[in-house]
């Protein structure tokens, strides 16, 4: 049964990273743009960095004289009062890191999530968010390295709404998204956004469009899913492994299932108390294994010129208590003809390293949790 695509339903938690390092191209980037997040991650409990591309020389703000020095001393500052633990600044030239060889920059970004030890990354849009060509270079460079060690990466952005307003009022290139193609809208305290931005000085002046864009966000930012942690196997299967998956209560033990633009149910039988209009959610675990062992099945097949016609794959398994479980499962696998004694021994190598046979011997680590949290007493 199918059904159509669910609406995008923002999360408003962020992920629980024990280090996140955010990557962006000038001293007050951290602050003005993505002040109040890395203030959350920090709250959070998570080890917050920060790499800057340049010392931002290139300002047309600023009083006279050594500007990349005062902005160096600006991002120190700021950096103390947002609670980041680590703040390096490169000396990429201000305004041209388009023209910085992209390994370069990736190989940058590479050494500073080994030092940090990130589990993530926070950077602005692609599109630079205010339009500027320096922070569309950070991310492009942030996110080659992120593909590099499979580390997930999120974009800070706006909405569009807010976007039209400031250029409306302003004259600026704010480029913003619609409700839809954001992930995540996080509820902010700005108070230490508001006072390391003023670190910045010498770019804080009271006109800026920076603290009216603050005004129309009020406590809230917004970021997007850049890229996620894949999974890639062998047959050829590579899905987004952070991809959501939404269960809504229907009645009595009967819930639905919003996989994509998919909808399946599940229920308990009879006995049980439901009213057996669909499989159990233990029965779906079992048919999810079964159903990936017949995919690696077939794509082995299908790569070596064998027949896949009647090709089944057969399940049974057993349920044991304390804790209340799968105990055992057995799968079978049948085709129409015979396999060389080789290919035999090959397809179910194949079909034992499917996708959810490696998440059952490599367990994931799973975080359920109750939303909202409860508030602190």
């Amino acid at each position: 049964m199918t059904g159509a695509a669910p609406a995008n339903h923002p999360t408003r938690t962020l992920p629980g990273w024990s280090s996140v390092l955010a990557v962006v191209a000038h001293p007050d980037d951290e602050s003005f743009g993505l002040g109040a997040i890395l203030d959350s991650f920090g709250r959070a409990g998570s080890q917050v960095s920060v790499l800057c591309l340049t010392h931002g020389e290139a300002s047309t703000l600023g009083p006279a004289g050594d500007l990349a020095i005062l902005r160096a001393a600006e991002l120190k500052n700021a950096a103390k009062e947002l609670g980041v633990d680590s703040a390096v600044l490169l000396d990429h030239p201000d305004g041209a890191l388009a023209d910085v060889g992209r390994t370069t920059l990736t190989g940058d970004v590479l050494a500073q999530i080994k030092a940090a030890g990130a589990d993530g990354l926070l950077v602005f849009d692609p599109s630079g968010v205010s339009g500027h060509p320096d922070h569309a270079a950070a991310t492009a460079a942030a996110l080659a390295a992120a593909r590099c060690v499979d580390l997930p990466v999120l974009g800070w952005t706006v909405p569009r709404t807010v976007a039209d307003r400031l250029n409306g009022e302003f004259g600026t290139s704010f480029i913003g998204h619609d409700p839809t193609d954001i992930d995540l809208v996080l509820r902010v305290d700005r108070q230490h956004q508001r006072i390391a931005s003023l670190a910045h000085a010498s770019q804080a002046v009271p006109t800026t469009v920076l603290w009216h864009r603050l005004d129309l966000l009020g406590d809230e930012e917004h970021l997007r899913w850049l890229r996620r942690q894949a999974v890639t196997v062998t047959a050829g299967e590579v899905k987004d492994s952070t991809a959501m998956i939404r269960v809504d209560h229907r009645s009595g033990d009967r819930f639905g299932i919003r996989i994509r633009n998919h909808v399946l149910s599940v229920d308990q039988p009879i006995d049980a108390g439901g009213e057996d209009t669909a499989p159990t959610p233990t029965e779906l675990f079992v048919a999810s294994l079964t159903s990936c062992v017949a995919f690696y099945a077939r794509r082995y097949l299908h790569r070596h010129h064998f027949d896949t016609t009647g090709l089944v794959v057969d399940a049974s398994f057993q349920l044991a208590n304390k804790p209340a479980r799968v105990d055992r499962i057995d799968i079978t696998i049948r085709l129409a003809d015979d396999l060389p004694p080789v290919r035999r021994d090959a397809l179910l190598a194949v079909a034992r390293h499917c996708t959810v046979h490696n998440s059952i011997t490599t367990p994931p680590d799973i975080s359920i949790d109750l939303h909202p949290p409860t508030p602190p007493s």
